[in-house]
């Protein structure tokens, strides 16, 4: 490339040729002094030269700065760069093309990356805010978005204050201090709402070298810690229930074999009398153990669902004929009605003898003496409803969602009469769950109780 005092030099002898040329014809017409015409060729060429200078200085200083800003060198040419038009416009022009080549080529490369980092925001489960200088809303990804346009009643949260899109004073006092120059903070809360949903919100501050008040300036990233909450709570109640739970006739148990040591140790009708109640006790022990150890199975492969071909009816009318003796005891006639199950259902036998078991036996005991359990089924769109129905004292609706919690009873006493151990239901949900079946419970008081199972039938039916 020609230097700056080659364009200088070239552009002067240009400018200045219409003035030496007629101080020359001047000259040799006899018209002016030889010196006289020597001495305007150099005042032309000084005014010359200071005329333009200045404006070549600065296309110089232009082209320089287009080629720092292209990150380029001089003689770097971009394809189809104009280069055959000579002197500083040529040049700058080669360089303004260079540096639009560039520019259009980082912008698509930042177009790129921004629509990356929004799929990649977009994918993250956890809701993500940024914030400006003045709690606004910025950004939201689409957790983001779904948590909180709902709660808020808006679809638009851009620029939203905080204040209106979550009502949360833990929250909005955490952004304050981290707005103010403190370090990140990590709160728990809570959404009220038809379910109860707790969040972990860790705010932090954004840091960059030169930002404004309307530029990102904080960050909000929330964890839905529901479940991790609730499974603490619900195996907070699980081991205080079964402590509850062993802990009594274990204490039974204790108090008899010191009677039996102790005032009753000659006394054979009383050692008869408590070894029966040992025996009895020791028994519920074991049944609760027994249950506890079948649910634990059951939840540990609810994930998987069983894949034989069982046949249905046959399994009921066994369960029957086994809680028949128990039946008998309490006149109680079980009906079955199970036409509808022609075929068989995917399943696991084992389970499905537990599930109905279960089902049948709970009817016996809270159906009263001299009624009536009725096991029906049908069958619609390869789905098997099997229902069994009593004609109990009926379960309060206020009882019936927990129902299937672990240890839950309506009435605990008589239920440790009849030697229930308050799992029975949990474990009847469980198997319908790993059945990829559902249980449904209806009741009502002085009529009885329907617990109605659905299975899938066997596509081979």
């Amino acid at each position: 490339m020609p230097s700056r005092p080659k364009y200088l030099f070239a552009t002067t002898a240009f400018l200045a040729s219409p003035g030496v040329a007629a101080a020359i014809v001047l000259s040799g017409a006899g018209h002016l002094n030889p010196w006289l015409a020597a001495l305007a060729v150099v005042a032309v060429t000084a005014a010359v030269m200071a005329i333009v200078y200045r404006p070549l200085a600065r296309l110089h200083e232009i082209e320089r700065r287009l080629d720092r800003l292209s990150d380029q060198p001089p003689e770097y040419v971009s394809p189809g760069a104009p280069s055959d038009e000579p002197g500083p416009i040529g040049n700058i022009t080669a360089a303004a093309f260079r540096l639009e080549r560039i520019w259009i080529k980082d912008r698509k490369q930042l177009r790129d990356g921004l629509h990356a980092a929004q799929v990649l925001f977009d994918a993250l489960p956890d809701p993500l805010v940024t914030l400006d200088g003045h709690a606004r809303l910025i950004y939201a990804n689409a957790a983001a978005r779904k948590l909180l346009s709902r709660r808020a009643g808006l679809e638009d949260l851009s620029g939203r204050d905080l204040s209106a899109v979550i009502r949360q004073p833990a929250i909005l006092e955490a952004v304050a201090d981290v707005l103010s120059g403190r370090p990140m903070h990590t709160i728990e809360f809570t959404f009220a709402d038809h379910v109860d949903q707790t969040f972990e919100a860790r705010v932090e501050p954004i840091h960059t070298e030169s930002s404004g008040d309307d530029d990102a300036q904080a960050l909000i990233l929330m964890r839905d810690m529901t479940a991790l909450r609730r499974g603490e709570k619900m195996r907070a109640d699980f081991v205080a229930n079964v402590s509850h739970e062993l802990r009594t006739p274990l204490t039974s148990v204790v108090g008899f074999i010191e009677t039996l040591r102790g005032p009753a140790r000659g006394d054979i009708d009383a050692q008869d009398r408590f070894l029966d109640l040992m025996e009895g006790q020791s028994n519920r022990m074991t049944r609760i153990v027994n249950d506890l150890l079948s649910l634990s199975r059951i939840e540990m492969n609810e994930h998987t669902a069983p894949s034989d071909d069982v046949p249905l009816r046959q399994i009921i009318a066994t369960v029957a004929d086994l809680l028949a003796p128990q039946a008998n005891d309490r006149d109680v006639v079980i009906e079955l009605d199970l036409d509808a199950l022609e075929g068989t259902v995917i399943g696991h036998p084992d389970e499905l003898t537990q599930l109905f078991q279960n089902l049948i036996e709970n009817a016996i005991k809270y159906g009263g003496r001299g009624s009536t359990v009725r096991v029906s089924a049908k069958v619609v769109e390869n789905i098997a409803s099997i229902s069994v129905i009593d004609e109990g004292e009926g379960i309060p609706r206020e009882h019936i969602p927990r129902l299937t919690e672990r240890f839950y009873r309506v009435d605990t006493a008589r239920s440790r009469e009849m030697g229930g151990t308050g799992l029975g239901l949990a474990i009847v949900k469980h198997i319908a769950n790993r059945h990829r079946g559902e249980l449904t419970i209806q009741s009502e008081p002085g009529v009885g109780s329907t617990f109605t199972v659905t299975l899938g039938l066997s596509p081979a039916n």
